[in-house]
C-alpha cells in the first residue's frame, strides 16, 4: 500500500477507547438517529470513522453513538499520524459526511465482496470527473494528513460511494482502503447512507467566530489584480456599484455607502466630485487585522454632520452586508438602518450572495482557483462557517425568493435582478414605518458594535439622535399604516 504519512486502519477499533471531539457541527433528528442504526444493522459499517493521532474522534460521532445504541463494542477506525487543529477537525467531520454531492463516474478493481482490502491506484479509472470544488477540498486534506478516507466499490468495479474521494487517490497515486458490496445490494445501501442525515450546526463555533472577525470578507474593490500576469489589466470592481450605481448616479446625488469595507468606491467617485459618504465599522488598518477605531468614529461623526446639514439619503449603497451578518439580529439591524437613512422619495441597492449560484457551481464540471475555500455546508439558516486568514467567519445566502419576502418587510417596492449570477441584487424603494424604538435598537447596535475585548467606542448618541429624528418626520405620512410586514414587534423580522 501507498502510504506516506502513515495513516492506520484499525478494523475493530474499541469504541470504549473513543473520545469524542469537543466539536461536532452535525446534528441529527430523533427520527434520522432510528434510520442510522437500521442501516448499521443491515450493512454494518462501511465507512471507517476518524480519529486523531490521541484517539480523539474526529469524525464519525453519531455513527458511533448509533453502533452503542445496537449493542455494538467496535468500530473501522482510520487513525491519523498526528492531532490535527480545530479547522482541519471540522474539514474532516464534513468531508467525510459529504457523500451526497458527488457526480463523479469511477471505476477499480473490486475485492472480495464483504470485506475490507486496498485497491492500488493504479486500477482506478475515472470516467467522469465531476464536483472539482469537492475534489479540491479532499486533496488539500490528504496531502496534509495523507490518505484518511475509503470508498464503497461493487462488484463489478463501479465505485458507489466516495468517488470523488477515488478520483483524488488516482489523482495524487495513493491506494485507497474499500469495502466491497453485491451489485444487486449496492442501490439500497446508497440510499440508506445518503440523503438528509441531521443538519449542519454552527453554534459550537459561536465564541470562535465573533462580529468582528467579518472584517476578513471586507472586499477589496478597484484594486490592481494580484497576479503579475494580469497586472493593470484587471481590476476588483462591485457589480453593486457598477450595475446599480453608477449608470444613474449625478453629482448631485447624496448617496451614503453602509458597510463600505476599505471605501474605495467612496474614496475613488469623491476625488471626482461626486458626494459619497461610507461608513464600515470595522475598518481596518491597511494591511493588518488590527480596527482603526479612530477612522471609525470619524466616519459616525462625517454621516452625523451630513444628516444634520442635508437630511436622508437618496441612495443607500448595501454591497455584500446581509451575506455577511453572523445573526438574524444582525441582518434586521443593518436592514432597518439602511431603511433608516434613505429618503422617502430615495432608493437602496443591494447585493448578497446567490445561494442557487453557489449550490450549482458546486456541482458544477469546472472550476476555478480558490474552489475548495468556496464548498458550502449550510446549517438550517442557509449559513455556512469558514476558516479564512485564521479565522472564523459566517456566510449567509440567499435564494431569489427569500431574498424578496426579506427585503418586503422594509421596503414596499422591491425589484430583483440578476438572479442567476453569483451575486443578486435588488433595488429598494418607499421604506416602510417601523415604530421608534425598534430603529433606535437597530442604530444603537450598528454604530456602536463591540470590538474585542468588550470594547464600544460609544461615539453613536449624535448620529442615532439625528436618524431618529429625521426618521420620524420621514415617517410621519405613514403613520398608522405599518402593515404585516412591519409589525414592529421584532419577532417577524427575524
Amino acid at each position: 500500500m501507498s502510504n506516506p504519512l502513515n495513516v492506520r486502519f484499525d478494523p475493530a477499533y474499541p469504541l470504549s477507547k473513543l473520545r469524542p471531539a469537543e466539536y461536532n457541527p452535525r446534528r441529527l433528528s430523533e427520527e434520522s438517529f432510528i434510520r442510522l442504526q437500521g442501516s448499521l444493522r443491515r450493512h454494518g459499517v462501511v465507512k471507517p470513522v476518524i480519529l486523531n493521532a490521541d484517539g480523539t474522534l474526529v469524525a464519525g460521532h453519531q455513527r458511533t453513538k448509533a453502533l452503542k445504541a445496537i449493542g455494538q463494542t467496535t468500530t473501522p477506525a482510520m487513525v491519523l499520524p498526528q492531532k490535527v487543529r480545530l479547522q482541519d477537525e471540522i474539514k474532516f467531520n464534513l468531508l467525510h459526511n459529504r457523500v451526497e454531492t458527488e457526480s463523479s463516474v469511477v471505476y477499480a478493481e473490486a475485492g472480495p465482496i464483504g470485506q475490507w482490502c486496498w485497491i492500488p491506484w493504479q486500477t482506478i479509472q475515472v470516467d467522469e470527473s465531476k464536483n472539482l470544488p469537492f475534489q479540491q477540498a479532499i486533496a488539500f486534506m490528504t496531502a496534509a494528513h495523507g490518505p484518511w478516507g475509503s470508498v464503497v466499490i461493487d462488484d463489478q468495479g463501479r465505485i458507489v460511494l466516495n468517488a470523488e474521494y477515488a478520483a483524488v487517490a488516482k489523482n495524487q497515486r495513493f491506494d485507497i482502503l474499500a469495502w466491497t458490496v453485491a451489485s444487486f445490494d449496492a442501490g439500497q445501501l446508497v440510499e440508506d447512507l445518503t440523503g438528509a442525515y441531521g443538519v449542519y450546526d454552527w453554534s459550537g463555533l459561536e465564541e470562535q467566530a465573533p462580529v468582528w472577525n467579518q472584517h476578513i470578507v471586507q472586499p477589496n474593490r478597484l484594486r490592481e489584480h494580484s497576479s503579475k500576469a494580469k497586472a493593470d489589466k484587471v481590476r476588483y470592481k462591485s457589480e453593486v456599484w457598477e450595475r446599480l450605481v453608477l449608470p444613474r448616479l449625478t453629482t448631485s446625488d447624496r448617496v451614503v455607502d453602509f458597510g463600505a469595507g476599505h471605501g474605495d468606491y467612496a474614496k475613488h467617485l469623491r476625488a471626482q466630485g461626486y458626494k459619497i459618504q461610507d461608513y464600515e465599522p470595522y475598518r481596518t488598518l491597511k494591511g493588518k487585522y488590527s480596527l482603526d477605531v479612530r477612522a471609525i468614529v470619524g466616519m459616525i461623526r462625517g454621516l452625523e454632520r451630513e444628516l444634520r446639514d442635508n437630511g436622508l439619503y437618496e441612495t443607500v449603497v448595501l454591497d455584500s452586508v446581509i451575506n455577511a451578518t453572523t445573526s438574524l439580529d444582525y441582518q434586521h439591524w443593518v436592514l432597518l438602518t439602511v431603511n433608516a437613512l434613505c429618503a422617502a422619495d430615495g432608493q437602496v441597492c443591494i447585493g448578497t450572495r446567490n445561494l442557487e449560484r453557489e449550490l450549482a457551481y458546486e456541482n458544477s464540471e469546472h472550476s476555478i482557483s480558490r474552489d475548495s475555500t468556496r464548498l458550502s455546508f449550510l446549517d438550517s439558516h442557509n449559513v455556512d462557517m469558514r476558516f479564512v486568514r485564521g479565522k472564523w467567519q459566517k456566510i449567509r445566502y440567499h435564494t431569489p425568493e427569500s431574498l424578496r419576502g426579506l427585503l418586503l418587510r422594509y421596503f414596499e417596492d422591491v425589484q430583483l435582478s440578476d438572479t442567476t449570477r453569483a451575486t443578486m441584487k435588488a433595488v429598494c424603494r418607499k421604506p416602510r414605518p417601523f415604530p421608534i424604538e425598534e430603529y433606535r435598537e437597530a442604530l444603537n447596535n450598528e454604530f456602536n458594535m463591540p470590538y474585542p475585548n468588550d470594547f464600544r467606542h460609544n461615539k453613536h448618541d449624535g448620529v442615532v439622535g439625528i436618524l431618529i429624528e429625521l426618521i420620524k418626520d420621514r415617517n410621519a405620512s405613514t403613520e398608522g399604516h405599518i402593515d404585516e410586514f412591519g409589525s414592529g414587534s421584532g419577532t417577524d423580522l427575524h
